[in-house]
Order: C-alpha cells, then sequence, then structure tokens
C-alpha cells in the first residue's frame, strides 16, 4: 500500500495509560490482520514513523522490537524492515532454494473449513511460508474425530515435516485420547491453534476467549440486559472457555447464571442450523423472559437472526444479539452484528512462524504460546431491553 496512507490508519492516544511504543505494536499487528500490510512488504523506516508520529526513536524501537520476536516483522541489513517471517538465505548446500525444489511440507488440519475464518487462518500461513518454498497441505476434519484422525493420518503418510492443528478438543471426551496419544508420538514439530490441549506440550496461538467473552457479556449488561442466553459447542474447548466469561461477567454483575438460558449443541446431534432451532424454542418459551442472546460465533447468530425474523421480531429492537469472531458478513447493511474480533490472518501468520521456528530449533524444541486478546466490534444489534419479553 501508499505509505502515506499508513500514517492515516495508525492511532496513537496521548491520554492512554498503556505506553506508545504498545500503542504502536497494537497498530501495526491491527495492520496486519486486517491484511493491510501484507506479508514481505516493506515498513517504512524509523525517520519515517518519528517524523509521521512525533514518536521518540526509543518508542518506535521498542515497538518494532516486540513485532520482530513475535514473527510478525524481520529486517534486512542494508534494505530495511519487512511484514512476515525472514526468508532463509537464497544459497543453501543443496542449491533446492534456488531451484524453487520444494524444501518443506506442512499440514494443516482444521475443523470446519466451510466457517468463514478459516480460509483467512490459511491465508495467514500460506503467505507467512511462501518466501520459504514450504508446501502447505490443508484437510477439514469437519466436526468428526475419526474424520480428524484420519487427516492426520494420512498427511503423516504423505511425510509432513511439520502440523498446525485445530483439535476438536473440549478435555471432556474420552474420544480426544486417541488424539492426544497420537500427537505424543510425532517426531515432527506440531503448533495448536484456537483450541488447547492443557496436557499436550508444543507451541501455540490462542484467543483469551474468556476475556472476549466476559468483554462481550458486559457490554449487554451495560445496556440493561439481565436476561441474557448463550448458545454455544460443548465439544470444543473454546465453547467453555467463552462459557466461563459469559458466567464470570454475570456474577460481576450480582446474577446468577440460569442453566435454562445456557444452551449447548455438538456437530456430532446432527441439527442442521443449531442456532435456528434453538433461537426459535428460546423465543417461543416467553416465561424465560430472554431480551438478549450472546452465541458462541458469528455463524450461528446469523442463524439465529433468521429464526428472529421468521418470528416477526426486530434485532436490536425487540431482542439484543451479539456473536464472536467478526467474520466478513458481521458488518453487512441489514445485519451489523456486534462481535468480538478475532485475528484470523495474524493468528495463521504466527501458526507459520512458531513452526517455522520449531524446524530451526528441532534438536531442542523451544515452546511458545501466543495469546490474542479480542477487542468488541460495536455495530448495530444492541440496544436496551425491549418490553416485549422482559415482562414474562
Amino acid at each position: 500500500m501508499d505509505k502515506k496512507e499508513i500514517w492515516e490508519l495508525i492511532i496513537i492516544n496521548d491520554s492512554e495509560t498503556v505506553p506508545k511504543y504498545r500503542q504502536l505494536q497494537s497498530e501495526i499487528e491491527r495492520l496486519i490482520a486486517e491484511n493491510i500490510l501484507q506479508i514481505n512488504t516493506r515498513l517504512p523506516g524509523e525517520n519515517e514513523f518519528f517524523n509521521k508520529l512525533g514518536l521518540s526513536r526509543t518508542t518506535i524501537r521498542k515497538a518494532l522490537e516486540a513485532l520482530e520476536k513475535a514473527h510478525l516483522i524481520y529486517r534486512v541489513q542494508g534494505q530495511g524492515t519487512f511484514i512476515g517471517s525472514k526468508p532463509p538465505s537464497w544459497q543453501d548446500k543443496t542449491g533446492n532454494a534456488k531451484s524453487g525444489k520444494i524444501k518443506k511440507l506442512i499440514g494443516v488440519v482444521l475443523p470446519n473449513i466451510t466457517n468463514e475464518i478459516y480460509p483467512f487462518i490459511v491465508s495467514g500461513i500460506e503467505q507467512a511460508v511462501y518466501s520459504r518454498d514450504i508446501c502447505v497441505f490443508s484437510a477439514n476434519s469437519g466436526g468428526s474425530h475419526d474424520r480428524e484422525l484420519r487427516n492426520i493420518n494420512e498427511m503423516l503418510n504423505n511425510s509432513i515435516d511439520g502440523l498446525i492443528l485445530e483439535p476438536l478438543y473440549s478435555g471432556f471426551d474420552r474420544k480426544e485420547t486417541r488424539l492426544v496419544s497420537l500427537l505424543e508420538k510425532l517426531t515432527i514439530p506440531v503448533v495448536l491453534i484456537n483450541n488447547d490441549i492443557p496436557s499436550f506440550e508444543c507451541s501455540k496461538v490462542m484467543q483469551d476467549d474468556e476475556g472476549g467473552s466476559r468483554l462481550i457479556t458486559e457490554h449487554l449488561l451495560e445496556h440493561g440486559h439481565k436476561r441474557i442466553a448463550f448458545i454455544y459447542n460443548d465439544k470444543i474447548s473454546t465453547g467453555f472457555e467463552r462459557r466461563k466469561g459469559y458466567r464470570c461477567a454475570l456474577a460481576a454483575a450480582g446474577i446468577k447464571h440460569d442453566s435454562s438460558l445456557e444452551i449447548a449443541y455438538n456437530d456430532e446431534e446432527g441439527i442442521v442450523y443449531p442456532g435456528y432451532v434453538i433461537t426459535k424454542q428460546l423465543l417461543e418459551n416467553s416465561k424465560l423472559g430472554i431480551t438478549a442472546i450472546f452465541y458462541y460465533n458469528d455463524d450461528l447468530a446469523f442463524q439465529g437472526l433468521v429464526a428472529i425474523q421468521s418470528l416477526n421480531l426486530k434485532v436490536p429492537d425487540d431482542i439484543s444479539i451479539v456473536g464472536y469472531d467478526d467474520v466478513p458478513r458481521s458488518s453487512l447493511e441489514g445485519i451489523w452484528l456486534t462481535t468480538a474480533s478475532h485475528p484470523k490472518t495474524l493468528m495463521g501468520t504466527w501458526a507459520a512462524s512458531l513452526l517455522i521456528e520449531q524446524f530451526d530449533q528441532i534438536n531442542k524444541p523451544i515452546y511458545r504460546k501466543m495469546v490474542v486478546h479480542s477487542p468488541i466490534i460495536k455495530r448495530g444489534s444492541v440496544t436496551t431491553p425491549s418490553p416485549y419479553f422482559s415482562q414474562a
């Protein structure tokens, strides 16, 4: 992009308690996550940051050092600073890179490739490894434990050199012991994303699902909602983490969580559109007095929106709704969904960078865990409670 445009997009607030170098770091991370600053594009130099933003050179250097440590930028002597992981030398002992021969193959196994966040994650991975002549082999587990294991084994049969995995893991299902057993036997590096397996030691890129969910619930509480339903998937750990944040926010407001408002589902139940089905069931029971619904992800929220409209109700006039992930459809006119941000491309970039780090440290693994915090994206799906249900 045109360097002149960057300065218009970076916001540094003098009144913030957050140090300015952290603000600058966060702003550059945001521009990377939004694909405004693309992989292998050159960043402006320190002098340009100094002249355009009026920040001290120490502040600029500390921000760039933090970004480099997180493998989001790399420096090339005499050429400048670039977005992404540093490519290897074009000259190696075998000459593979120069000849264009693929050096490594990595497998990526995701739970539901039809969900809108995953193409961005795969794109982040591919962009991060492109300059290193690494090929990406991706597969969809489709919510099935058996298919997840089969995908990983097929990749191993094709001699993958590393694995990036979002596991179908909740920690409450014995079926998952098969996955843990398989992972523990692997001799290749593994990076987990989004869903953690606490007992398995490897590098990980996770969201602060509990914190993001707490912020979303607090947003509803601030608008006066007390009867807030929560719909979540009970077969993956992020579902329980987001439920934990939901419950924490209610408890802090002096509201005891109501089990009748916590509705769990999972892919194995075979419900085609769980968000639609569950929303209708909740709203048709006026005794529940629900004034807002917190959906585990945006896709559920879209299904719920259709159900709400089928009952001749309006969002947010009759019922407020919130989602999680900020997929592209969330900002469409007519939806305008309040949600929690998911740095999709950035998570893919980080996961690939951590895997590359393991390639370089294979004889002495150094495992690192990156945790991404999710801010609220406030749009038009939340307002004060409607008397429609609250009078029940």
